[in-house]
């Protein structure tokens, strides 16, 4: 990915956002397979985060060109983990690659090591069709042992 002057004025925010849009592509492409489902996810959330048409082609074709930064509060990594997990969900199969890249990326968030592989357990077992991000929370808050505010 090339890199501007404007590029270095990027606030930390979007910077937040190229980084998270990068951890979603990862999952969808780490099957080596991108269906219709997680192109149409990626191109819904690249709105969401105000990603350009030139930053979402130059992320999807080199997603690891971009770090993952772990520096969010606890809430905003559940809040990231809810959309990474339903890119994992957008075909309707849930791939033993995209889980180890979801792991990867879990872990990269900074959420404690103990509680990864729960994390993914409690997070699969939850209905993302019926789930909304404050009840995806709770359930996640609960494996790692935080009360909701």
């Amino acid at each position: 990915m090339k890199m501007g002057i404007s590029d270095i004025y990027l606030s930390i925010g979007q910077k937040r956002n190229i980084s998270h849009f990068a951890n979603i592509v990862r999952i969808a492409k780490s099957d080596n397979d991108l269906s219709i489902e997680e192109v149409e996810f990626l191109s819904k959330i690249s709105h969401k985060y105000n990603i350009s048409n030139e930053q979402f082609k130059d992320i999807l074709k080199e997603p690891e060109k971009i770090p993952t930064l772990a520096h969010l509060e606890c809430e905003e990594r559940v809040e990231r983990l809810y959309e990474l997990m339903q890119m994992v969900e957008a075909d309707r199969i849930i791939e033993k690659e995209e889980l180890s890249m979801l792991k990867k990326i879990i872990i990269g968030l900074a959420f404690p090591l103990k509680d990864v592989e729960r994390i993914i357990e409690r997070a699969i077992q939850i209905d993302l069709d019926k789930a909304d991000v404050e009840s995806f929370k709770r359930d996640i808050y609960e494996v790692l042992g935080i009360r909701m505010r």
